[in-house]
């Protein structure tokens, strides 16, 4: 907003010893807007994987659906329906390219939702596209746990940038194989053929062969998705951030002594 702009921007976060980014890129803007390099440290968002894990099945997906899930892949994406999540976009560029026996759920709402529903009518992808709407822990948890393969097909909006993504995080700490957009703050949650795969911003095809790749490979899938539950672990668990925070704060300290 302009007053945020105004006050925090310009005269507030300027003023302060230190600041802490949750990625590279919100460094980065942080640095377009002179604020001075030595202030600037970045800190990833942290998440405390055991409060979303469980022993989910596919039977417990099938009844969350209400439909049977034989013979079907089922994709994705959780948080809030926000343009740069990208959701309106796969719906009409990605979707109707993939087997029709793969479902795209949405768990969310948000501003984008009217969007997203044109899309859908569009594209006639009404049999594919579940929209789940908000929904509770619980069953946000569920869906990480039993989906086959999590996406975030951000996209660039002006002024309103990915700060970080802990939704692919999340997913990521329940063993869920990511594919995302290789954009923003999502850098810097996915570790490209570690934790995730990065795709190309807005490239339907790239995003169509990622999703291929490990539809088709089950093997691979689910070894994307345990590396990723690993990784997260050592890499976003609050136990390594709040070490991080307190020796960020130990710095800004030592600066202004």
């Amino acid at each position: 907003s302009t007053l945020y702009q105004l006050l925090w921007v310009k005269h507030f976060i300027p003023a302060l010893d230190g600041l802490i980014a949750v990625s590279a890129e919100t460094r980065a803007a942080a640095l377009a807007r002179h604020i001075p390099p030595d202030k600037v440290i970045v800190i990833q968002n942290g998440i405390e994987p055991e409060t979303l894990q469980g022993e989910y099945g596919r039977a417990d997906l099938e009844k969350l659906l209400g439909e049977n899930l034989a013979g079907k892949y089922v994709l994705l994406t959780t948080g809030r329906l926000a343009k740069r999540k990208g959701a309106a976009w796969f719906i009409r560029a990605v979707l109707p390219r993939l087997p029709k026996n793969i479902i795209y759920v949405l768990a969310g709402a948000g501003a984008e939702e009217e969007n997203i529903r044109a899309a859908i009518r569009d594209t006639r992808t009404e049999q594919q596209v579940r929209m789940l709407g908000r929904v509770a822990d619980t069953e946000r948890n569920l869906l990480l746990n039993t989906a086959d393969i999590f996406i975030q097909p951000n996209i660039r909006v002006p002024g309103d940038m990915e700060g970080f993504g802990i939704a692919v995080i999340e997913a990521t700490a329940c063993g869920r194989p990511v594919v995302a957009s290789n954009l923003e703050g999502l850098r810097d949650a996915i570790c490209h053929n570690e934790s995730g795969i990065l795709v190309e911003p807005e490239n339907a095809e790239d995003f169509r062969k990622a999703i291929l790749a490990l539809i088709e490979n089950e093997s691979e899938r689910l070894a994307l998705g345990a590396k990723a539950a690993q990784y997260t672990e050592t890499h976003y668990h609050w136990r390594i951030i709040a070490r991080l925070y307190g020796e960020a704060l130990e710095t800004f300290i030592r600066q202004v002594r």
